[in-house]
């Protein structure tokens, strides 16, 4: 995507935002959108093949991008059983090395990078929202639209975006060389059409 069709992208994706958030419902501490709540354990295979990207999928052709979506989720979300505890563990750990190597290995050198590379590989479109100096460091809030992990699935009333998580704190480590801590707080699968990542850069 060039910078005309990011900024086309993030445009949409802040009205929407705005809308979801006025919508919104707190459940036991959780922000939970407005989309329909389905209680499930596990995200389903028939769940997993319906992306909704359309701005990433358009570039590629809608049916490539289902493909390759899939196969990503099918990898990343159907673990066997006695694995779900630990992939929460396991899939930020993933990213966070995926991340610093990035960094590492020179394709990546910026935040800006991270916006270009994040869509040129239809991981999913990062939008920087807000940025402040705090107190011994800075906080930023990510929006991340048209996310491979989860754009289109069930509103399961929990994010799942812990492989994405992991990436963030391994890229912004390795940039700044300070302590980065990420929390996902909105998701697709809370009911959203993006996903909201509190970061601190110590």
């Amino acid at each position: 995507m060039n910078d005309d069709d990011l900024k086309k992208a993030v445009d949409y994706y802040r009205l929407l935002v705005e809308k979801e958030i006025a919508m919104e419902n707190v459940v036991d501490g959780n922000f939970i959108g407005p989309r329909e709540l389905i209680k499930k354990d596990q995200i389903d295979l028939k769940d997993m093949i319906n992306p909704v990207r359309p701005f990433l999928g358009e570039e590629s052709s809608e049916d490539l991008d289902k493909c390759y979506v899939t196969a990503f989720r099918v990898g990343n979300l159907k673990k066997p059983a006695f694995m779900i505890k630990s992939e929460q563990g396991t899939d930020i750990i993933a990213g966070i090395d995926l991340g610093a190597n990035l960094v590492k290995d020179g394709l990546i050198n910026s935040i800006d990078d991270i916006i270009h590379f994040l869509a040129k590989y239809k991981i999913g479109i990062l939008d920087i929202f807000k940025e402040e100096e705090i107190e011994g460091g800075k906080k930023l809030d990510l929006r991340f639209y048209e996310c491979i992990e989860c754009a289109g699935l069930p509103n399961i009333g929990k994010p799942v975006c812990f492989f994405e998580t992991g990436m963030i704190i391994g890229m912004l480590n390795q940039i700044n060389k300070k302590e980065v801590n990420v929390e996902e707080i909105r998701c697709w699968t809370s009911g959203y059409s993006f996903c909201q990542f509190d970061v601190e850069i110590k």
